[in-house]
């Protein structure tokens, strides 16, 4: 009868111990006050119609068009799912203007990071001949 008190009492244990940090493996993450107004802001900013990347706090992207804008939520329509979109501030982590082409992979490619890589095989292929000229002289 001893040994069946002491699981008991073990596992009650457990059980409260991992109990206090389930509620952080429970809920979604939640956006401060000051990042809610922040992503609000930059929704305004962007304006109705313009192309726009949504990032969620969970890291999932959207890709679409604002259509309305509401106090507390925006809509987009979704081009890749075709279909409308409706996101509440607080579960937003950031957005984005524009939402970029299909890279190799399939996924679609921030446009600041598309202008970058161009810039970047762009330099190599101008830096390339010139190097090449240079060590030929030698």
């Amino acid at each position: 009868m001893k040994s069946h008190r002491y699981l008991q009492i073990s596992a009650l244990t457990f059980a409260l111990v991992l109990g206090n940090n389930a509620p952080a493996f429970c809920r979604s993450p939640q956006n401060s006050p000051s990042q809610v107004q922040k992503v609000k802001d930059q929704v305004q900013k962007i304006g109705a119609a313009e192309d726009v990347t949504v990032i969620l706090l969970t890291g999932k992207e959207y890709y679409g068009a604002i259509r309305t804008i509401e106090p507390d939520s925006f809509e987009i329509a979704e081009v890749d799912l075709k279909q409308i979109m409706a996101f509440d501030y607080k579960d937003v982590k950031k957005v984005r203007k524009g939402y970029g082409g299909r890279g190799f992979t399939g996924k679609r490619v921030n446009p600041r990071n598309q202008w970058i890589a161009a810039a970047a095989v762009l330099g190599v292929l101008i830096v390339l001949p010139v190097i090449i000229l240079a060590s030929s002289k030698d």
